[in-house]
């Protein structure tokens, strides 16, 4: 048999092997397996979270392979980019390469120079998204977005919002795709029994956050946004998971603000079964692709602030399920929070909205088939051009 028919080859790339994206990178591996076809995964094992890790020790039949790998670009690349070439060439060959971020998304595309692999590409979150980036590295990503994907044969975007940013890079828009993160109807403990796990009574107010602890997330908007809640509201608590390079800082300024002893730090824990003590999820990102953990909170009947970053208005009714401030405007989240949490019958309200919203339709199931589809597709016409 031949093309999609067969059996597929798969080999995702990534490096952060952590939060979203090591969970995307697994529910493509896990769905690949389930559908009877080969996934094999190339991660770096400096930038791995116990969720991940926990994850690869399930899928036993998903080989695994670690290379060193760094965020930041550097002349390390060029050891990481051999290290990837040599084991595309000891474990491949392989139908598809897929490159998850940037850092993985230049790896599999420099590996797959001289191969016969259909060329993936889901940036989850394009780096010259960042508003933080300074024009001369805006401008030097650009270019090596554009120069990249020559060697692309298709570029997933999580959400519309990336898609359109990636165009405007310059990258043909037949070279893209919109595929949605999704998640799986929620299922786990009981209200109740998530906060009796936190430690939080029945009359608390819970706000949870749930992300790397980055500059990216935003947690010092959020910190600061919640110390005038915490002051007016003695049973207010923020419930923070996760953790990063901005842990400590962030520490620091809950102290300085006065709010600490009303901040819960529970670490890069798996959040799931912790949203549905939550009555408000707060996500104040200065920029995103589609997060997971606005999909998360919603599935569980959690109202969700957030700002307007990339699949925000895909996942959220502004008003209805939550509301939508927009990114950078630490004043306009401050004051959405404030207002939500004075209000409970209003946040109740909206996590019902949020809940019905998501509907039972499998969004984990939709996202495996979609980028399935692609990998068949291309591998089609690969064999029809042959033909």
């Amino acid at each position: 048999m031949s093309g999609p028919e067969r059996p597929m080859r798969i080999l995702h790339v990534v490096e952060a092997m952590a939060t979203g994206v090591g969970r995307h990178v697994l529910d493509l591996s896990e769905g690949g397996l389930q559908a009877g076809h080969a996934p094999a995964v190339i991660y770096s094992p400096t930038r791995e979270d116990e969720v991940c890790r926990s994850g690869r020790a399930r899928l036993k039949d998903v080989n695994f392979h670690a290379v060193p790998m760094r965020r930041a670009p550097g002349p390390w690349d060029i050891a990481a980019t051999l290290q990837v070439r040599k084991l595309v060439k000891q474990t491949g060959p392989f139908d598809v390469i897929h490159g998850h971020s940037s850092k993985g998304g230049m790896l599999a595309r420099l590996a797959g120079i001289g191969n016969n692999s259909a060329i993936v590409y889901t940036p989850h979150a394009i780096s010259t998204q960042d508003p933080m980036l300074g024009p001369a590295k805006r401008l030097v990503f650009g270019a090596g977005e554009r120069a990249l994907a020559w060697l692309t044969d298709r570029i997933i975007a999580v959400s519309s919002a990336e898609c359109e940013h990636i165009v405007g890079l310059g990258i043909p828009r037949e070279k893209l795709v919109v595929i949605p993160n999704g998640v799986a109807p929620a299922t786990g403990p009981t209200r109740r029994e998530a906060r009796m796990a936190l430690g939080l009574a029945e009359d608390e107010l819970a706000i949870g956050f749930v992300g790397r602890l980055s500059r990216q997330k935003a947690l010092d908007v959020l910190i600061a946004a919640f110390a005038p809640v915490a002051q007016a509201n003695a049973k207010a608590r923020l419930v923070v998971i996760g953790d990063g390079e901005e842990s400590a800082v962030a520490r620091q300024q809950a102290e300085h603000l006065g709010c600490s002893r009303q901040v819960i730090w529970l670490g890069a824990v798996d959040a799931r079964p912790r949203y549905p003590a939550f009555d408000l999820f707060a996500q104040p990102s200065r920029y995103e692709g589609f997060s997971y953990a606005v999909l998360e909170a919603a599935s569980h009947g959690v109202a969700v602030l957030t700002t307007d970053v990339g699949g925000s208005r895909e996942a959220i009714a502004d008003g209805v399920s939550g509301l939508i401030v927009p990114a950078g405007a630490p004043d306009a989240f401050a004051a959405a929070l404030v207002a939500l949490a004075a209000d409970p019958h209003r946040l109740a309200a909206m996590g019902r909205a949020a809940r019905e919203g998501m509907g039972s339709v499998d969004g984990r199931q939709r996202m495996i088939d979609a980028t399935l589809a692609v990998y068949d597709d291309l591998l089609t016409s690969r064999s029809e051009v042959r033909k």
